[in-house]
């Protein structure tokens, strides 16, 4: 019979053996996720409490391990790709998926310290061990990725220190058996950290969900493909730079390096096969290939695969620069409207958006105005607008950079927040809206939560829009839209700033100008979560 799991949280030690561990985890009530979940982190918290240490523990930790990836794997839509802040139950379920993962890292790193210790049966398992403790300090790092949250930079000293463990006794390439994580189901501490250093090198902070999920697809195809050096390559002389470096002693992930600045202490990302693989898929997606064609994983037709190979390329291949440095402006606080309906009605001063190849029915009251007074009263004009319900927020500034602005989310703020949703931004009551997007988002330990927002060139122009060809809309409607002007001595062409779904390269698209104008989209330049910006001929 099946041991069952225990009624309420620590009600004791769940198992002891491999045996009693899989009928124990065979009984877990998985039509209640969350609670199943809940049991399997007070079982690991009992669990390593208990001493000794040995080979049954570890048996159990590998048959727990497959486990709490299908559990994680349940919950994952509750926190990853929601905007923030999360609500408290979700919320909730994030941190208890993260405390199994810091769990099951404890429980690995007592197996290993016995195994160090002791020299016993779990000696063989080192490699084993090692590589699963880098791939669950891996794990929370991505983990709090998927809320944007910042971990405890002594996340990074136990990776590197766990590397040079494993470096220094030989076993960093030995192959244990990965099936969770790796393409082939074999994987090595090498590999595993080479994985986890490149993901947070990937600005996580910037990418959305899908872009996360691609970005990790790839990874679990390519991290074999980069060595981690403790001495670069020949051509590595003075006045070198290596792409991606990693200091040992420090607690930050990878970073371009000078070869003068190189120390002991130093390891070089050796990333040209990484490099060939990218340019070669980047070549092809160019030249209009399918990604499934190139050998890119699923993930790649969800997005904009070219934009973000290149990105990434950029990133792990090119040696990224340095950031902009930011200045605090005098400006203290900046009105934000967010999407593009709202943003609309702000920017032509309030006025409701009505169908431009349409008169409106006038409302009854408006009929009773025109009656009595002889025009529209502007009490009557605020009540009809006040049933659209929009309302501009309040953000702090942080700082400036150069097209950029970064502003703290106040307390009261209603919105939430997602990477590549479209906004409008004002700084000063007297001050013009300029649209943009949100570009990066953080979210403090505190749970306050930061934003990137790149703002688009030129004063926008409110219009109307819908697709030309008729096949590609739902129904006749016009939906708000917006047009950028062009900056000739910028060499910045003129754009739309559209909603999602209705603009794609080589489409048409109406707009109206008094009269129904159509237009054939040339370039996406950027592709946001509700918006398209897009060039047209």
């Amino acid at each position: 019979m099946a041991a069952n799991p225990p009624s309420r949280p620590g009600a004791g030690v769940a198992f002891n053996d491999a045996k009693s561990c899989k009928e124990w985890l065979n009984g877990l009530p998985l039509t209640n996720i969350p609670q199943a979940q809940q049991f399997v982190l007070d079982a690991l918290r009992a669990v390593n409490r208990e001493e000794p240490v040995g080979l049954e523990r570890l048996k159990c930790l590998e048959l727990t391990r497959d486990k709490i990836a299908f559990l994680q794997g349940e919950q994952r839509a509750r926190y990853f790709g929601k905007s923030l802040p999360l609500s408290n139950n979700d919320h909730a379920a994030w941190s208890i998926g993260r405390s199994l993962l810091e769990e099951m890292e404890t429980g690995y790193r007592a197996c290993l310290a016995a195994a160090t210790a002791a020299k016993g049966e779990l000696a063989p398992h080192a490699p084993l061990m090692m590589q699963r403790i880098v791939r669950y300090l891996g794990a929370q790092m991505l983990f709090h990725a998927m809320i944007y949250r910042r971990f405890d930079p002594a996340l990074w000293l136990r990776l590197h220190g766990q590397f040079a463990d494993a470096e220094r006794e030989g076993i960093a390439d030995e192959r244990v058996k990965d099936s969770l994580e790796s393409e082939d189901g074999a994987s090595t501490v090498h590999e595993a950290y080479v994985h986890v250093v490149l993901t947070q090198a990937a600005y996580l902070s910037e990418m959305t969900a899908p872009q996360i999920d691609l970005l990790e697809a790839l990874l679990r195809m390519w991290a074999r493909k980069v060595r981690v050096l403790v001495e670069p390559p020949a051509e590595g002389e003075s006045g070198t730079t290596f792409p991606l470096a990693v200091d040992l002693a420090k607690s930050i992930g990878a970073r371009p390096l000078h070869a003068d600045d190189r120390r002991p202490t130093h390891r070089v990302l050796d990333v040209e096969g990484l490099s060939k693989s990218i340019r070669r898929r980047l070549k092809g997606l160019q030249a209009g290939e399918e990604p499934a064609s190139l050998g890119l994983p699923a993930e790649a037709g969800a997005i904009d695969a070219l934009a973000q190979l290149g990105r990434l390329h950029k990133l792990w291949c090119e040696g990224a620069p340095p950031r902009p440095p930011a200045k605090i402006p005098e400006e203290k606080s900046a009105m934000l409207a967010f999407g593009i309906p709202e943003i609309h009605f702000f920017v032509t001063g309030g006025a409701a958006f009505e169908q431009p190849d349409k008169e409106r029915v006038l409302t009854r009251q408006e009929q009773d105005d025109l009656a009595v007074f002889g025009k529209v009263t502007e009490r009557t004009q605020q009540l009809r607008v006040a049933d659209y319900n929009f309302e501009l927020e309040n953000w702090g500034v942080v700082d400036e950079m150069l097209g950029a602005w970064r502003l703290l989310r106040p307390p009261t703020a209603s919105k939430g927040v997602a990477i590549g949703r479209a906004l409008a931004l004002r700084v000063g009551e007297a001050a013009p809206f300029f649209l943009g997007m949100v570009e990066a988002l953080v979210q403090e330990t505190d749970g306050r939560i930061v934003i990137t927002v790149a703002l688009f060139p030129g004063k926008p122009e409110p219009i109307a829009v819908r697709a030309a060809d008729s096949r590609n809309r739902q129904n006749t409607q016009w939906v708000q839209a917006f047009r950028l002007p062009a900056l000739e001595r910028l060499g910045i062409p003129q754009s739309l700033v559209v909603p999602s779904g209705i603009a794609s390269r080589g489409r048409g698209i109406e707009v109206w100008a008094g009269a129904a104008k159509e237009s054939t989209v040339y370039e996406v330049l950027a592709h946001g979560t509700d918006f398209d910006r897009v060039t047209v001929f």
